[in-house]
This record gives C-alpha cells, structure tokens and sequence, in this order.
C-alpha cells in the first residue's frame, strides 16, 4: 500500500485534538491482550511461511529487509530493518481481506496493542475499510525506540458508521530495524461509574490551616502571592466554612489558584466518559477574567487538561459552575480551580463536583432526538439566493436576476424582506443586479452589498464566463431601501467580504469585468462608508478564487479554509493564513483532497475563543466528480496549527452543504448534492464539538443544491430556502428546522439585559432557568454556502438564580462591532430565545 507522506507529520498530539484516546507504553509483564475476545487471527505470528498467516508487508519509499526473529514469549517474531531511508515507511499490517482483518462494529471502541522492540521512532497506524474500499484512518501515537520489549497501546475512535473491519501497526519511517510480536485487538470494557453525590472533601474549607485540608495552592509565573484563610463567606454558607484569599502584586505573568490536591482521598475519582457539574463560590478584584481551570491524573501522573469556562470579576459573593467535558479515556482523577492572573485578588469557597446523571434520551426518531422539520405553506415569492438576518428579526432576501438570463435583459432584478414570525414579505426595489455579490452586515446593522452582475456570459461561452460588477450599495432597515455607495476599486463576481476587529471589511476573490478572476483586495471604512482607493490596500496580487472561505482569527489575521465556489482549490495545501496587514501568506498543512472543496461548508466549531475551525464535505462542478464527505478540523491554539482528520459526515459525500451554528454550540449540516447541480443527498446530521462526533437527524423533506441558504433564526430555528438544478429551476418552498433543543424542556429566558455594550465590560442580565452561560451570536449572511462572519462567542457568566453577570471579550477581533443574539444557554443544552445587543 501508498500513502501520501503527510501521514508522517500527524502527531498524536494534533489527533488528541479530536479523540480522547487512551494511550499506553508499557514494558514487560503488562497484559499482552486486553480485556475481551482478540481479534486478530494468528497474533504471535507464528503460522506461515515466508509471511505470517492473515498478515502483509506493507508501506511505502524506501525498502525494507524483511526477516522472522525471536518472539517475545518464545517461537518467532517479524523484524523489518530500513537503511539508506529517504521517504515512506515498512510496517506489517493484518491482511486487508474480509477473512483476516478484524471485523468491528460502528459505534464501538476497541484497544489496540502491539509488542515491540525498535533502534528509531516508530507509529502506532490504523487503516479502515468501508463499502468504497481501504484507506488510511490515522497514525495514533509516536512510539520511541525500545531495546526491551515494550507495549504499544491505544483507544481506536468510535468506529464509524461504515466502517466493517480494520487493520493496524506499527510503521517504521527512519534507518534503523523494528521487531513486533504479540498483536491484539479487543472491544474496550468501560470502567463503571462511580457512586452518586457529593465528591469534594471539604468544600467549604473548614478544616486546615494554613492551606485547607486536602486543598493545595497551584500556579506559575512572575508574581507575588499572599494567601489568606478568612471568615468572609457567602450567605447561607453551613457553619464552619471559611473561604481563602489569593492576593497577587507585582503582577508579570502566570497564574495562581486554589486546587484540590494529590493524595488520596482529595482530589476527587472520575469515571471515563462520564461529566461532573462543578460549582465554586468566588468574589475577585482582578482585572480581567478569572478561569476555571481543570487537571487530569492518569497512569503517567497529573497535568493541565483545560480551561472550561472565563468568569468576570465580581465584587460581591457569586457562583461558577460549568458542567466538564467527558472525562477522557485513562483519566481516573481530576482537581479543578479558579486562576487568577492579574494584580487584585481572589476568595473562593465551597467547592462543589457532582456527577451529571443525564436523564433518559428520548426514544429514538423523536424530535427530543433528532428534532423536526416543517415546510412552511407560504413560499418564496422570488428566487432568494442572498440571505441577511437583520437586527429586528427579519430576513432581507436577494435574488438580483436570479440566475436568469431573461431576467437580467429585462432589468428585473428582486429582493424581498421576508417576516418569519408573521409571515409577510415586503418588496424592495432593487438598483443593479447583485445576483452572486457579497454582503456583510455593518457595525450599525445595515447590510453592505458589493459587486455582483454586469454581464451574463455570451450564448457560446462558457458558463462562469459571467462580467463582474464594481457596484456598492448598503440595505437600511430603518427604511427598507438600498442606498447607493462608492463603486469598488474593482468588479467583484463572488466575492466575500468578512468584517475585521475595527468594522471596516476586507473584500476579495470573484471574476472581473473581463470575465477574469481577479487579484485585486478591497477594503470598506465603515467610519468613511466608502471604499478605499487600491493604494491604500495591501495588494497580494493573488487570486484567492470564488466566494474564498475567508475567516478572521483572534490574532487579527485571516485563515482562507480551502472552501470556494467552482473547481479546484488554491496551488499548495489548499489553505493559507493571511496577515491582510502586509499581505503575507503561508500555507497550513493537511486538508485533505483541496481540489474537492468546491461548495464545501466552513464554520467555526465551539466559541469563537476556541479558535478551532472546521471544513464539510465538497466536490469538483467543474470536472463534475462525485463529492466527498470528509471533515478537516483545525485547531489554532496548537503551536504549529494544521488541519487533522475528523469524523466523516454520515452518508455519502456532498457539496452545497449548509452549515450552520446553533445557540447549544452545535453545527448543524444539512442538504446538498453529490453531482454539479444534481444527484441531491437528502441528509442532515449534528456535530457536537465536545465529543467529535456527529448524530444524524431526519433530512430536510425538501432536496436542495445549488444556491440554497440556511439561517438561525433568533428564536433558535433554523430557516432553509433555495435550491437551483442544473434545468435552472428554482425550489420555492421554504424548510424550517426545530433542533433538539427545543424539544427537552422548557426553555430559559433572558428578562433582563443592556440594549449596548463595550468591549471589557461587566453587564447585568437577568434569567429565568438553570442557566450555565451565555454567548453572542453574528446575524447570519449566507450565499453559496458560505458566511465567513458567523461564529458564537462565549460570555463569562456567574451568578446564581435569576441575576447573573457576563462579561463582553476585550478582543475585538473575536467579537467584531455590530448587532448579536444574546442567548443562555442550560446545563441540559437548552438555549433561549435571543435577544439583541449591539458590541460597540
């Protein structure tokens, strides 16, 4: 078997990213087979020949010298040694044959183990099998070199949907020899959960001093600390509880915190897979956010896991609380602790871990599950291919011509503003055809339009042969009416824009006025309400292609994702981060087949603060190839950011996925087609970021392709329109999805919040519910599956019952001015209705 060389730089540590894998190095005398049946047929390798039974050769570059050698027990083992290494790898794989590699079931997670002894490095290898054949699935863990024998161990992810059977190695890529023995495969056996009810052992500090009692003071850094046992505590605390004061001066870097400690009996036992409800009681001074910090032991000892939530600094006695991740695969204990990391101070107590019980799923089918759609009996009244949430709640919807060429002769050119709640639409006259423009909504909530259609292509040309436009207008919603601006530098057909951390939008991508891509970038000035001249814009004088995924980072730099509209990707990797300030690029590693993300869907996954991104499906309309339905996530708070493998998204491949991110922190995906413009995929599905994973979810009832829209709706709906085939027909019925959430319960409710706030600051909401945060959500603007501006932002929430405090982000560049949905959110999953506040 061949494999592309980037195989060689997926570390485990980028792939712990996705999967919370449990990995072992173990010597000898640990168990040579896990718990349950062993899978692999002739594991000691002693059957066969000139190789053993029911196992290959394999890799890839440079040859190997293959031998049998000593086993590890007795009788014999495989020895592959590598000299002269220029690039591949050697490895000894179960046969890929439906009589000797293990059959598995979706679903489930089995331990791999291999006995090894290696003069190099080498890599822990899964390769899987579906009903479109083999193929790689990832390297697991770097294994170093062992003169004994050594154990290799590791959790497989979840089998997926599809996947019937896989093989697994060890891969040997430098100069050097690599002996294996002993190799097993067995279903994984879940540790059962601990008992119910409270595991903090004095929570309320009262015994110990002058740290409490199986309590310990954490941190690190350039500061100096002054801790404190004090009698100020909390209203209706029990008798006895203290609370402890971390005072910081002299502040240059770090953080401190109060944490539960090591020995037994303190530092409180989990159970993989399972989640705990935590809860602290704090006051702060400091400057800035407090953040409630998690540890985890394993086999290897203690270390950070991570932050789970910011916390605003509050005067009076509030509490944290946060539900964790699921424990990961190997964890057994874990200490939790909010971090000040500022001059000020800090007091905490009454420190509470319980286990989430989560109550019974709904059966499955039922809307509790998988929700339930609803196609509206009012229809489109023209051919929406553009699609604005506006600030009040309604949609401003864009056809231009249509994509009709008739239309376009004629000088008919619609839009509409479309009501949800009541169901009305208002006709807009429109000045020019925005027929595939790009738009934006502006730190004051109107609508920016940019380019668009100057000309359709000639009866002998060829079909993206259309003529950019340089036209600018802006949509006000205070009066319903486009109003002319500037022209751009340049005609724009497919362009994007994406709004940076000072208001102004940056503009590239598209076809020119001859029918060309063009290189030219464009900046607006919200302040001036005018582009730029190209002087005063930093020019890369690259194309960027169509409708460019474009999404701006905390740093104030762009990453393009690979996602476009029509044919192949970018030259190189496909992605780039982009410093528009100096017009610098630099490819990012590891997306996968670029040239098939043609109408691929991109989205931010988690709050905006996690940085990570992730990239859907596509195809190629171009060469009209079948779409694919791999998943490429980044993660930009590693140290060398590269796209990883994620879980596919169930079904077959699609482009025209519509991605969308929901209130409860999910992305929903929904619709698309395998083909250019035909051949619909009627599926949909959740991914849910916390466990890598998606569920999927009845399919939206009506098929849609090319030129479909989705829209979160304020009220946590999801409004779905469009959809133009290849016979250039338009679909004018109207899809509204009700997720899940809306299902579990009732809801909560914001009764309570400022109509404005400012970056940094401290606001006052009132609720109703269980609430355990909060977050702002960018109106949504889509075409062609594409809004780069949409992300969820989480806000530092504390407080208990109805008065909580959140606090708005200093960092404009992950919360860009402008309108946003406030919604709760509770420890069930269950948002609220939004509400608007506009970041200024």
């Amino acid at each position: 078997m061949k494999f592309p060389r980037r195989r060689r730089w997926l570390t485990a540590i980028i792939l712990s990213i996705l999967i919370p894998f449990n990995f072992l190095v173990g010597v000898a005398g640990a168990p040579a087979v896990a718990a349950g049946e062993n899978l692999v047929k002739n594991p000691s390798l002693e059957d066969g020949t000139t190789d053993p039974t029911c196992f290959k050769r394999s890799g890839w570059g440079t040859a190997g010298t293959w031998t049998f050698a000593p086993g590890r027990t007795g009788g014999r083992a495989v020895s592959v040694a590598i000299s002269g290494y220029t690039q591949g790898d050697r490895k000894l794989l179960q046969t890929e044959s439906a009589a000797c590699a293990p059959t598995v079931t979706p679903g489930q997670t089995y331990e791999m183990q291999v006995w090894y002894k290696s003069t190099a490095k080498v890599m822990l290898t899964m390769f899987r099998h579906t009903a479109q054949g083999w193929s790689y699935w990832g390297d697991v863990k770097a294994q170093v070199a062992a003169t004994d024998w050594t154990l290799a161990a590791a959790d497989t992810p979840v089998i997926p949907d599809g996947t019937d059977q896989i093989v697994f190695g060890l891969s040997l890529a430098a100069n050097g020899t690599l002996i294996t023995d002993d190799y097993s495969l067995a279903n994984k056996v879940i540790a059962p959960p601990p008992s119910t009810g409270e595991l903090i052992s004095n929570g309320n500090l009262a015994d110990g001093t002058p740290t409490p009692t199986c309590f310990r003071i954490a941190g690190w850094g350039n500061r100096q600390l002054t801790p404190t046992i004090t009698s100020d505590v909390p209203p209706n605390s029990t008798a006895g509880t203290r609370s402890f004061d971390i005072s910081v001066a002299s502040y240059v870097s770090g953080d401190a915190k109060l944490i539960q400690s090591e020995p037994a009996g303190c530092a409180p036992a989990v159970t993989p897979g399972a989640q705990y409800d935590l809860k602290v009681d704090y006051k702060s001074t400091a400057a800035g956010a407090s953040g409630l910090t998690l540890f985890s032991h394993s086999s290897t000892g203690w270390k950070y896991w991570t932050d789970i939530k910011q916390l605003p600094a509050v005067a009076a006695w509030t509490t944290a609380q946060a539900r964790t991740p699921a424990i990961p695969a190997g964890v057994d204990r874990i200490a939790f602790g909010l971090s000040i990391s500022g001059n000020g101070s800090l007091r905490t107590t009454n420190y509470s871990m319980v286990k989430y019980e989560p109550a019974s799923p709904p059966p499955a089918g039922t809307p509790g599950l998988v929700g339930s759609w609803d196609v509206l009996s009012t229809n489109l009244p023209i051919r929406a291919i553009h699609s604005t949430l506006l600030n009040d709640g309604r949609l401003l919807l864009i056809a231009g011509s249509g994509n009709s060429g008739a239309n376009f002769t004629a000088g008919t050119f619609k839009a509409m503003v479309w009501s949800p709640t009541g169901g009305a639409f208002k006709e807009v006259p429109v000045p020019y055809d925005m027929f595939c423009s790009g738009h934006v909504t502006l730190p004051d909530g109107k609508v920016l339009i940019a380019g668009g259609t100057a000309a359709f292509p000639a009866p002998t040309a060829g079909p993206t042969t259309f003529k950019g436009s340089r036209k600018s207008y802006y949509f006000d919603p205070a009066d319903d009416q486009f109003h002319p601006l500037n022209d751009m530098a340049g005609a724009h057909w497919y362009p994007s824009l994406t709004k940076l951390g000072n208001g102004d939008i940056w503009s590239a991508g598209g076809i020119d006025e001859n029918a060309k891509g063009t290189v030219l970038t464009e900046m607006f000035s919200t302040s001036a309400m005018s582009w730029l001249p190209q002087t005063q814009v930093p020019q890369t004088w690259s194309y960027w292609g169509t409708y460019p995924h474009m999404f701006l980072m905390d740093d104030g730099k762009m990453f393009y994702t690979g996602g476009h509209t029509f044919g192949n990707g970018l030259p190189g990797t496909g992605a780039r981060l982009y410093d528009w300030t100096t017009a610098t690029m630099w490819d990012v590693p590891g997306l996968r087949q670029k040239d098939m993300r043609d109408q691929a869907g991109s989205v931010f996954i988690g709050p905006a603060q996690d940085q990570k991104l992730m990239i859907v499906g596509g195809g190629n309309t171009d060469g009209n190839t079948p779409a694919i339905n791999l998943v490429d996530i980044i993660d930009f708070k590693q140290a060398a950011p590269q796209y990883v493998p994620g879980p596919d998204l169930p079904g077959p491949g699609k482009l025209y996925v519509n991605l969308i991110n929901l209130p409860d922190r999910t992305v929903l995906a929904a619709d698309g087609a395998q083909l250019n413009r035909t051949g619909n995929v009627q599926t949909a599905a959740i991914y849910n970021p916390a466990v890598n994973s998606w569920t999927s979810i009845d399919a939206d009832p009506v098929g849609r392709n090319y030129h479909s829209t989705a829209i979160l709706l304020p009220d946590g709906r999801v409004a779905i329109m469009g959809s133009n085939p290849l016979d250039n027909s338009f679909e004018f019925r109207i899809s509204v999805y009700s997720p899940p959430y809306l299902f579990k319960g009732t809801r909560p409710t914001v009764t309570a919040a400022p109509d404005r706030a400012s970056y940094g600051e401290s606001i006052q909401l009132g609720v109703t519910g269980n609430v355990t945060s909060a977050s702002l959500m960018s109106p949504m603007s889509a075409t062609h599956q594409t809004d780069t501006n949409a992300r969820l932002v989480d806000l530092p929430l504390s407080g208990t019952d109805a008065g909580r405090t959140a606090q708005i982000p200093n960092n404009r560049n992950l919360l860009p001015p402008g309108p946003y949905m406030l919604t709760v959110l509770t420890a069930d999953g269950i948002p609220s209705v939004a509400r608007w506040v506009w970041i200024s």
